[in-house]
C-alpha cells in the first residue's frame, strides 16, 4: 500500500527494526556526515540503518537520512521485494497514473513571503570537511518545459549561498538544464519547486533514468499504486507534493552565475569549483513541526548510489528486453552506475560480447559504465564468489577482453583523462563459456539427491 508521506514510511522503518533515532544533540557541520559515515561503514551495503537525528544543535527540526539506504529499504518504499523488484517495477511503469491537483495540503501548513524567506531556518548539513558550503543533496527539484509544459522531476545538488539563493549543479544533458536554456534564449527566468521529504516513491522516481518528457510524478504514481497529491505553489505557476515536509519556490534566473563547489560527490571524492547558476528563493512552505531530508554522499557505500544501481538495473532490462539477459547488476561499490554484472543466456559464440555492446550502446545508463562483466546464467551477479569463479575459470584475457575507446563517461570520475571532453574508455568482459567445442563437465552431486535435499532441508537443523 502507498505511503501518505515520509512521515509514514518512517514509521513502517522503525516497525521492521530498520531506523535508528539519534537522541542526543548534535552538529550540522560536519556532525551529522560523520556519524552518516561511520554507520555507513559498519553497516556496509545491506545492513545499515535509516537514521533520525531527533535534535540537531540550534534547530527544533529533526533530520532524517539513509532513508533508502539498502536495496530491502529502496524496496519497502515501493512494497515490493528485491527478489520482485525488477519485473514489478517494468509491470507498473507501462501504466502511469496522472498526478491529481488537490486545494490544500500539509505542505502549506506554514507559508513565508518575501523577508520571511531564510534558508538558514532550516538544518542543512555540511557533510564532508572540504565541502564549500551546506548542501541540500535530497531535493526533488520540479520544473517545467517552457514549450511544451511537460514537468520533469529531477534530484540536483543544491548549495547554500546565502538566506535566499542556493547554487545548483546540472549538466547539460539534464532535463532541468533543457528547460533552463528554453527558459533563457527568451531571456526569462526559469520556475522550479524544491521538495523536500516526500514520500519516498516520488524520489525514487526522480533519481530514476526516465527519458525527457515523461512525468517522474505520473510514474511516481505507478510505482506507489495511487496518483501522487499535488497543490499550487505560492509565487511560481507549478505543483508540488501536498505532503512534502518543505517546499521552496524559487526561480532560476537566466544569466547569473556564481561559483559552486567544491562537494564530495557520489564516487567519494570532492569535485572542484565552478561558476554554476543559482536559484533565487521567493517563498517556503512546510509543516507544522516538519522534518528535514538528507543524504549523505561520499564514498560507497551510500544512498544516493544505492538509488542509481536499482534504477539503473530495471533502466537496462527495459532497453534491452530483446537481449537474453537473465540477471543484472549495477554495483553499489562501482559508485551506482560505474561497474555492471550481468548474466546471460548464451546461445552462439560472440554473443557475450554483443549482449554488452547493447547494454553500452542502447541504454541511458550505458553512458555511465566503465565495466561490464558477462557471466553465464548459472552465475548470480549477486554473488561475488560466483563471479570471482567464472573470472577465474570461463575467462580469458586474451580472448575475452574488449576495450572500447574515446566514448562519453561521467564528467564526475575523477580517472578521466580530460574531464572537458567526458571522453572515456569502456572495458567488456566475457566470462561465459565457450557456446561450442569442449570445457570440463561442471561438478554437482546428483540432482535428484540434491532436489530431496532442498525438499526436506529443514530435518537437517541446519539454520
Amino acid at each position: 500500500m502507498p505511503y501518505d508521506d515520509l512521515r509514514a514510511f518512517l514509521g513502517r522503518l522503525e516497525s521492521e527494526g530498520e531506523l535508528a533515532r539519534i537522541q542526543v544533540p548534535v552538529d550540522i557541520e560536519h556532525e551529522v556526515g560523520a556519524v552518516t559515515r561511520r554507520a555507513l561503514d559498519l553497516g556496509g551495503v545491506e545492513r545499515n540503518k535509516a537514521l533520525l537525528f531527533e535534535r540537531p544543535r540550534g534547530f527544533g527540526i529533526p533530520i532524517a537520512v539513509n532513508v533508502v539506504s539498502t536495496r530491502k529499504r529502496y524496496c519497502l518504499a515501493i512494497d515490493t521485494t528485491p527478489e520482485k523488484f525488477h519485473g514489478q517495477w517494468m509491470e507498473r511503469i507501462k501504466r502511469p497514473l496522472e498526478p491529481r491537483i488537490i486545494s490544500d495540503g500539509p505542505c502549506k501548513e506554514n507559508i513565508r513571503l518575501a523577508e520571511q524567506v531564510n534558508l538558514f531556518d532550516f538544518p542543512h548539513p555540511l557533510w564532508n570537511e572540504k565541502d564549500g558550503s551546506q548542501y541540500i543533496t535530497a531535493p526533488c527539484v520540479i520544473s517545467k518545459d517552457p514549450d511544451t509544459g511537460a514537468r520533469n522531476v529531477g534530484v540536483y545538488r543544491l548549495m547554500v549561498h546565502d538566506g535566499r539563493t542556493t547554487g545548483i549543479l546540472m549538466e547539460s544533458y539534464r532535463h532541468v538544464r533543457m528547460h533552463q536554456e528554453k527558459a533563457r534564449a527568451r531571456g526569462e527566468r526559469l520556475p522550479v519547486a524544491i521538495a523536500i521529504g516526500v514520500d519516498p516513491a516520488i524520489w525514487i522516481a526522480a533519481v530514476a533514468p526516465f527519458p525527457c518528457g515523461v512525468d517522474e510524478l505520473a510514474m511516481a504514481g505507478a510505482l506507489r499504486g495511487k496518483p501522487v497529491d499535488l497543490v499550487k505553489c505560492e509565487t511560481i505557476p507549478l505543483e508540488v507534493p501536498a505532503s512534502a515536509e518543505i517546499v521552496l519556490e524559487g526561480e532560476i534566473l537566466p544569466n547569473v552565475m556564481k561559483q559552486e563547489g567544491p562537494f564530495g560527490e557520489f564516487p567519494g571524492y570532492y569535485s572542484g569549483q565552478g561558476e554554476r547558476h543559482i536559484i533565487e528563493i521567493k517563498a517556503i512552505t512546510h509543516r507544522n513541526s516538519p522534518l528535514y531530508q538528507g543524504s549523505y554522499v561520499g564514498k560507497p557505500p551510500h544512498e544516493d548510489n544505492v538509488m542509481r544501481c536499482l534504477s539503473h538495473e530495471v533502466e537496462i532490462l527495459s532497453q534491452c528486453a530483446h537481449q537474453p539477459i537473465r540477471k543484472i547488476r549495477v554495483t553499489e561499490g562501482g559508485c551506482g552506475g560505474f561497474f555492471v554484472i550481468a548474466s546471460i543466456s548464451k546461445r552462439f559464440e560472440g554473443q557475450g560480447k554483443m549482449v554488452g555492446m547493447s547494454i553500452l550502446g542502447t541504454t541511458p545508463p550505458g553512458r555511465w559504465i566503465k565495466n561490464l562483466i558477462l557471466v553465464d546464467e548459472d552465475v548470480d551477479p549477486f554473488d561475488w564468489t560466483q563471479v570471482e569463479w567464472a573470472m577465474s575459470t570461463r575467462f580469458q584475457p586474451e580472448r575475452d577482453i574488449e576495450v572500447i575507446r574515446d566514448v562519453t563517461g561521467s564528467v564526475l570520475d575523477p580517472s578521466l583523462p580530460d574531464r572537458a571532453s567526458m571522453k572515456s574508455s569502456k572495458i567488456i568482459i566475457d566470462a561465459t563459456m565457450p557456446a561450442t567445442g569442449q570445457f570440463p563437465e561442471l561438478a554437482h552431486p546428483k540432482k535428484e539427491v540434491m532436489a530431496m535435499v532442498q525438499k526436506e532441508w529443514e530435518k537437517y537443523g541446519i539454520a
